[in-house]
């Protein structure tokens, strides 16, 4: 594998022009993204004649300008005769850039049992409600009452997202997948994502109307953009932001949420005595009395159905394949970290399951994959019951076999002419995968 590699500077994310670029020889790519990077700084000072560590990597970028995690594996993400772009500074600190799903808190810590990883609602934590521009909503006329009033309203907010989060996330994950074809877009809701989840929860009126929905989603996302560009963007750089962002991350679809919230149920909208004057209360009546009771049901059905996938004999084979399971996850290693537990994004493991001919094949699509990937995570169906999971999501072994468990039901039950049990289908598929990941081996007889 052979990469072209553009060397910018690095000015706190605000891009820079391309003052060299360097060939790097990656073999079969094996390596991490960190390798390249410094690679491509050592090959810049040779070229420039300067010290082999004077330049210190500080992002690796995709060709679209995206930061890249730099555990992830070379042959991952690229291909022979890709680009790429690192950053680079004098130092002394590597990698300042933020890519998506880097935490903002160390890794882990230690407690007196030793390590603590870090929590998997610790993105939500983080969201700043102010720094997402929420501040804005709170009523005016509850904070001329009371100032304290605004951090009141806002912490509430936020307590409210907390207690439903793994709900509206499982929610975002299917819609997110509907009609998606293109599995690097997935955790990017799009405007006529986020319609169908709206008129689906019947939140439409006589005095809110579909063109409403839209209406709030690209007023968040313009608010959003202009937050986002008045940090050290130039004006150039600022209006190919605006023209670029059409779509939301799990973050933004619950600012998105409290927005749509805030136009529907505020005060008086609809008549003296209608609506809500704090904005967590606007927020609470749109989760508890539109979305779950009206899109949660539904959901809740499709997940409980693949439970029959549970057998004694299923279960005795997922038993025994176990071990090649593992192997199977592990030969799908995205990111090489230390880590006392083995989790790949779905996203990239999307990858594979073409790769498996799991996906794309057999009736199965992005969206039905989601719904799996909800029964893979979520041992209850109920959205209120749903834990809060890291994002972007990953799947860890034991939910990984269930996903393969998931998949394998949803492909005996959609075709037909089926004259073996379901046990036995799912040895094949199991065989399949095994066989294609290169964990299982055939030895042809002499």
């Amino acid at each position: 594998m052979r990469l072209r590699v553009s060397m910018c500077p690095y000015n706190g994310g605000s891009g820079g022009m391309e003052q060299a670029h360097v060939f790097i020889e990656c073999g079969s790519g094996e390596q991490v993204l960190r390798w390249v990077a410094y690679t491509a700084t050592s090959r810049l000072a040779y070229l420039r004649g300067d010290s082999p560590m004077i330049y210190v990597p500080q992002s690796v970028l995709a060709p679209d300008g995206t930061p890249l995690d730099v555990d992830i594996v070379l042959n991952e993400v690229c291909s022979d005769g890709d680009h790429l772009t690192v950053e680079f500074s004098n130092g002394p600190e590597a990698f300042k850039a933020r890519w998506e799903g880097r935490p903002n808190t160390p890794p882990f810590q230690w407690g007196k049992e030793g390590e603590i990883g870090p929590s998997e609602n610790e993105w939500l934590d983080e969201m700043d409600m102010k720094f997402y521009g929420l501040d804005k909503l709170v009523s005016p006329d509850l904070v001329a009452q009371n100032p304290a009033a605004l951090d009141q309203d806002l912490f509430a907010v936020k307590e409210v997202l907390r207690q439903y989060a793994g709900g509206l996330q499982a929610l975002y994950k299917y819609y997110d997948s509907l009609k998606e074809e293109d599995p690097r877009q997935l955790d990017r809701l799009s405007l006529d994502q986020f319609r169908s989840m709206m008129l689906d929860a019947r939140i439409t009126t006589d005095h809110f109307k579909a063109p409403m929905i839209d209406q709030c989603f690209n007023s968040c996302l313009e608010d959003l953009a202009a937050r986002s560009d008045s940090g050290s963007r130039n004006k150039n750089n600022n209006h190919q932001q605006h023209v670029a962002q059409t779509a939301v991350s799990m973050q933004e679809f619950l600012v998105t949420l409290v927005w749509l919230a805030s136009a529907k149920f505020a005060l008086a909208l609809e008549s003296p005595t209608w609506g809500y004057a704090e904005l967590s209360q606007q927020l609470l009546h749109l989760i508890t009395d539109y979305l779950f009771p009206n899109l949660g049901v539904a959901l809740s059905e499709r997940l409980k159905v693949l439970d029959n996938a549970f057998t004694d004999n299923s279960t005795l084979l997922l038993k025994k394949g176990r071990r090649l399971t593992e192997q199977t996850l592990d030969s799908c290693q995205l990111r090489r970290v230390a880590s006392a537990e083995r989790r790949i994004d779905i996203k990239y493991m999307c990858t594979h399951l073409l790769k498996w001919n799991m996906l794309g094949a057999r009736g199965m699509d992005l969206n039905t994959l989601m719904i799996i990937l909800l029964f893979a995570k979520h041992p209850d169906p109920d959205l209120l019951k749903m834990q809060l999971q890291k994002q972007p999501m990953e799947v860890n072994y034991d939910e990984f076999e269930r996903l393969l468990l998931g998949l394998a039901y949803k492909m005996y039950t959609a075709e037909d002419g089926h004259d073996e049990p379901f046990e036995e289908y799912l040895g094949e598929i199991l065989d399949e995968v095994y066989k294609k990941s290169g964990v299982l081996v055939e030895i042809k007889k002499p």
